[in-house]
């Protein structure tokens, strides 16, 4: 019960810090075409709301065989969307021969609950997994990355994915304890007032298979400027090319 109490709080404070904007304002582009990277665009899912687009950043030159991916959901607090947040990883990864997509989903802003948030993830997983051949993606080699609640996101989508690469992710022990085992990277500032370093750490030791990168400082976005998007750029590429991307 405790447990449980404290991921509602966890998710209450994500929803108020992304309504005061620390994670981006209400007035936010919610998807393409008004956000445009510059890459192609596909629909995964219609739904009544809005089309729900993945954005592609293919290597160049394109491999010979089929690459791995890494599907990035931004944080938010499931109440705003943040589609750039993920735009210079996604961008980074391509560049390493790897698939970056960045993945739109349904936040409250669209009269949706995190549930629907999460079955959005589900099903651009599925669809990628799908179109895997056509899009010259390996459907054995899926990392889900996902942002504070994007965190949240990717743990509870039962998605199956070959990987998990985590930023101040709101996660628990629970959640480590029904994964599929899937290696984890896990990067979390001890600083962090938002998602406390010791839900991290706990998660991390309940999982058979996971690195937690600790940060001495830096507040919950810290790993988008700076040094610590450097470092946790480096370590995400690292981390997938040991693991067969």
């Amino acid at each position: 019960m405790r447990q449980t109490t404290r991921r509602i709080w966890v998710l209450a404070l994500l929803a108020l810090v992304a309504g005061c904007g620390y994670l981006g304002g209400d007035d936010d582009p919610q998807g393409w075409p008004d956000v445009d990277f510059g890459v192609p665009v596909e629909v995964y899912r219609d739904t009544d709301t809005r089309p729900l687009h993945v954005h592609l950043f293919q290597p160049d030159p394109a491999p010979t065989q089929p690459a791995g991916a890494v599907l990035f959901f931004h944080g938010g607090g499931f109440a705003t969307t943040r589609l750039h947040q993920f735009e210079p990883q996604a961008a980074a990864v391509a560049s390493a021969g790897m698939v970056g997509i960045v993945v739109e989903y349904r936040v409250s802003g669209d009269g949706v609950d995190r549930d629907h948030s999460i079955d959005d993830g589900r099903a651009a997983v599925a669809w990628i997994r799908t179109n895997a051949d056509r899009l010259g993606i390996d459907p054995h080699r899926i990392a889900l990355a996902g942002a504070s609640a994007g965190g949240y996101l990717v743990t509870n989508a039962d998605a199956d994915p070959d990987a998990y690469v985590l930023f101040n992710p709101a996660v628990s022990a629970q959640v480590a304890a029904r994964s599929e085992d899937a290696p984890t990277i896990v990067f979390h500032s001890r600083a962090d007032t938002i998602v406390a370093f010791a839900d991290a750490e706990n998660y991390c030791n309940a999982e058979p298979d996971c690195q937690l990168v600790a940060y001495d400082t830096g507040d919950h976005g810290f790993f988008n400027n700076g040094d610590a998007y450097t470092d946790t750029l480096n370590h995400t590429i690292k981390f997938l090319t040991t693991h067969g991307w």
